[in-house]
C-alpha cells in the first residue's frame, strides 16, 4: 500500500476507469491522514452541532477519537448508531423525512463517500448530473437546450418514493461488481440498517438510505447508474436513420427558386446585364416562392425511418426526449417501468409519469421547458460561402423558461408583496436588525433566484420581482426609521444616480456605498453551461497536491490555544457562526478570543474546553497565557 492514502486513490481511480476490480478498501481507511481530511472537510458546517440519537455533536472532537473509531474498525467491532428522524417541510406543503446522524458516523461516511467516489466517478454516466462534483442542476438543463433539437415528445419520470425504496441487498449486489472487499460491503451494509430513532421509539431500516446521511446521494447515485447503462443501451437501439427525409413540398418550392434562378441568369447574360422586359416580375415570384419556403419545414418531422431518444437524469428525477411515433413513446414508458419493477425493486408512478408533447412546457428542476414554436431568421456566415446566407434558428430548439408561479410564490414566501395586484409588503421580521443586515438579506435573496434562473430565456421576467423586492425593501427601512417611503428612496439616491445605496465608513474612515443589486448589474451566461467533455476528467484528485489547511496543522499541533499546554488530549471547541457569539449579553472570555481571531474552531486541552462550558474562566487566570 502506497505510504500517501491520497495517491492510493489516485491508483484506485486510474484501475476503476480501466474497468478492473477494486479490493483493500477497508484497510485503506486505517489510514489517520483519510480521517484528517475528512475531519477538515466537514467541520465548517453549522449542521455538525445538531445532535442525533445521542448527546454527542462535532464539538470536543479530537485526534484521540479518530485514534478510537480506526482501532474499532481494525477490531471489526464498529457500529453505527440509530439515525434520528426530524420532517422538514417541502414546497407543496407535505413534509420530507430527513435523517440526523451523529457526528462519529458522519466522519465514518465522510472516508467512505471519499473511496467510493475514486472507484464510481470515473464510470458514471455523462447523462447523469445530480451530486456529482462539477455538474449540477444548470449542466443537466443545459444538456436539454443543447441535444434535444428535432425532438417531439418527452416523458417525466416520476419514481414513487426512491429515497425510501432502495433495496439493500440489490446495492450491495451492484457495489460487489466493482469492489472485491467484504469487510468494506460490510460496512456499508451496517450503514442502512443501523436503524431510526422516531419520537424516541426505533424502527429497523430494511431499504432505503436515509437523506441527510453523508454517504446517501453516492450509494443513491450507484443504484441508479444500472438505469443509466440501461438507458444508454435503449437509445443505440431505438436510434435509426441518419438524417430525416426532405419534405416534398418544401423541395419542390426549392427547385422552383432555382429554376427560376438560372433563368434570370440566362437572360441577364443574353440582355448584357441590362434591365429587360419582365424581368421584375420574375423576381417579384422569386421572392414570393422565398417567403413562402421559409414557413414549410425543410424535413418532414413524422418521417417513420428516422428515430432519436435523449435520456437526462439529475437524482431521481429524469426526462427522455423521443423523435418518433407516440406508439413508440408508450412502448419506451413500459419498458422502462419493467426494467425498473424487475432489476431494481422500485416503481413508475403512473400517475406522474407523464408522456408530453414538445410543444407544451415540461417541468424539470424548478424550470419550464419545450420546443420553440416559432422562428429566426438571421444571416450566418460559412466557412465555403463568400457571402452570408440567411438560415432559419430556434426551429425544433428547446426554450427553457421561469415559470410565472414560480416567482409570484417566491415573493409570497419572501415577504415582498404580490405581483399580481403589486400591493408591497414591509418586512416586519427584519425591522430590528441593522440597515445593512436587512439589505444584504434583500441581495442574497435575489442573487439566489438569479443565479438560478440564469439559463431562462424569460430571463428578464424577474425584473418585476426586483422591482417588488426594491419596493419592499424601502417601506421596510421606513418603518425602521418611522419615515416615509419617499423620504426613505430619495436619501438613499443620492449617494448614486437611480440606484439605493447605503453608505458606512470602514476602518480607515472611508466612505463605502452598499447598493441594493439590480438584475441588470448580475452577469449572465451568453449560452449554455456545458458539463465537463468525456475525454477529460471530470473531478480531479486535487488532495494529492494539497497541503494541510491552517484547521489540519492546528490539530496536529497538540497544542491548547487558551492556556499553550502541549502534554494530555486535545478536544476542538466548535460554535455554530461567530455572529450568534457576538449578540451574547456576557460573553466569555474564549468567546471573545474567536470573535478576535474570526475562527468558529478553537483547539483547547480538556480542562479549559470543561471549564469554558461549565463556567467562565476567570480573565485573570487566563490572559497571561493567551499567545
Amino acid at each position: 500500500m502506497a505510504k500517501n492514502p491520497f495517491h492510493q486513490l489516485d491508483v484506485i481511480r486510474n484501475a476503476s476507469q480501466k474497468g478492473n476490480i477494486i479490493t483493500d478498501c477497508y484497510r485503506l481507511m486505517y489510514n489517520k491522514e483519510l480521517w484528517i481530511k475528512a475531519y477538515a472537510k466537514l467541520y465548517p458546517n453549522p449542521g455538525n452541532l445538531t445532535k442525533g440519537t445521542t448527546n454527542e455533536t462535532i464539538d470536543g472532537f479530537s485526534l484521540q477519537k479518530i485514534d478510537d473509531i480506526i482501532e474499532q474498525l481494525k477490531a471489526g467491532n464498529f457500529r453505527f448508531a440509530p439515525v434520528r428522524r426530524v420532517y422538514i417541510p417541502k414546497s407543496n406543503g407535505k413534509k420530507r423525512p430527513l435523517g440526523v446522524p451523529i457526528f462519529k458516523d458522519k466522519i465514518v461516511q465522510e472516508v467512505m463517500r471519499m473511496l467510493l467516489e475514486n472507484v464510481y466517478e470515473p464510470t458514471f454516466s455523462e447523462n447523469s448530473h445530480g451530486f456529482r462534483e462539477g455538474r449540477s442542476c444548470h449542466t443537466a438543463l443545459s444538456q436539454i437546450k443543447n441535444t434535444w433539437k428535432g425532438l417531439t415528445w418527452c416523458i417525466e419520470g416520476d419514481i414513487k418514493g426512491f429515497f425510501d425504496h432502495i433495496d439493500h441487498s440489490v446495492l450491495i449486489k451492484l457495489i460487489s461488481k466493482r469492489i472485491n472487499d467484504r469487510r468494506f460491503l460490510l460496512l456499508i451494509h451496517n450503514a442502512l440498517s443501523c436503524g431510526v430513532m422516531e419520537d424516541w421509539t426505533y424502527h429497523k431500516t430494511y431499504s432505503g438510505t436515509p437523506q441527510g446521511g453523508i454517504i446517501s446521494p453516492l450509494l443513491a447515485n450507484i443504484y441508479l447508474h444500472e438505469f443509466d447503462l440501461f438507458m444508454e443501451k435503449q437509445m443505440e437501439e431505438f436510434d435509426k436513420g441518419k438524417t430525416r427525409a426532405r419534405n416534398r413540398e418544401y423541395t419542390k418550392i426549392r427547385s422552383e427558386i432555382s429554376t427560376l434562378s438560372r433563368k434570370v441568369r440566362r437572360l441577364d447574360d443574353r440582355n448584357g446585364h441590362q434591365l429587360w422586359e419582365g424581368r421584375m416580375d420574375f423576381v417579384d415570384k422569386i421572392e414570393k416562392l422565398k417567403r413562402k419556403q421559409i414557413l414549410i419545414p425543410s424535413v418532414n418531422s413524422m418521417d417513420k425511418e428516422y428515430q432519436r431518444m435523449k435520456y437526462v437524469r439529475y437524482a431521481d428525477d429524469f426526462v427522455i426526449g423521443i423523435a418518433g411515433s407516440k406508439q413508440s413513446v408508450f412502448k419506451i414508458k413500459e419498458t422502462v417501468k419493467n426494467f425498473l419493477k424487475e432489476e431494481l425493486h422500485l416503481d413508475l408512478s403512473d400517475e406522474k409519469t407523464l408522456i408530453t408533447h414538445l410543444e407544451n412546457p415540461i417541468p424539470f428542476l424548478g424550470y419550464e421547458f419545450r420546443r420553440w414554436n416559432e422562428f429566426k431568421v438571421k444571416r450566418v456566415t460559412y466557412k465555403n460561402q463568400k457571402h452570408p446566407l440567411k438560415k432559419r434558428t430556434l426551429s425544433g430548439a428547446i426554450k427553457l423558461e421561469i415559470p410565472e408561479w414560480k416567482i409570484k410564490e417566491f415573493s409570497i414566501t419572501n415577504g415582498y408583496g404580490n405581483l399580481d395586484n403589486f400591493k408591497i409588503i414591509h418586512r416586519a421580521k427584519l425591522i430590528n436588525n441593522s440597515e445593512l443586515e436587512i439589505l444584504h438579506t434583500y441581495n442574497a435573496e435575489l442573487r439566489g433566484i438569479a443565479n438560478y434562473y440564469k439559463l431562462a430565456n424569460n430571463y428578464h421576467h424577474l425584473d418585476k420581482l426586483f422591482y417588488l423586492a426594491e419596493s419592499s425593501f424601502i417601506k421596510t427601512i421606513a418603518n425602521k426609521r418611522k419615515s416615509t417611503s419617499m423620504k426613505v428612496a430619495l436619501s438613499m439616491r443620492t449617494h448614486k444616480q437611480g440606484v439605493l445605496c447605503l453608505v458606512r465608513k470602514d476602518k480607515q474612515d472611508n466612505e463605502k456605498l452598499h447598493q441594493f443589486v439590480k438584475l441588470k448589474d448580475l452577469p449572465k451566461p451568453k449560452g449554455a453551461i456545458k458539463a465537463d467533455s468525456p475525454e477529460t476528467d471530470t473531478y480531479v484528485n486535487t488532495m494529492k497536491y494539497s497541503g494541510r489547511s491552517e484547521f489540519e496543522k492546528r490539530l496536529l499541533a497538540n497544542r491548547c490555544e487558551a492556556c499553550g499546554i502541549t502534554e494530555g488530549q486535545m478536544e476542538v471547541h466548535h460554535v455554530r457562526k461567530l455572529k450568534d457569539l457576538k449578540k451574547k449579553a456576557n460573553l466569555k472570555y474564549l468567546d471573545k478570543i474567536m470573535i478576535e481571531r474570526n475562527r468558529k474552531t478553537i483547539v483547547l486541552c480538556f480542562k479549559c474546553h470543561h471549564d469554558h462550558h461549565e463556567k467562565q474562566i476567570p480573565i485573570s487566570q487566563l490572559a497571561s497565557r493567551i499567545r
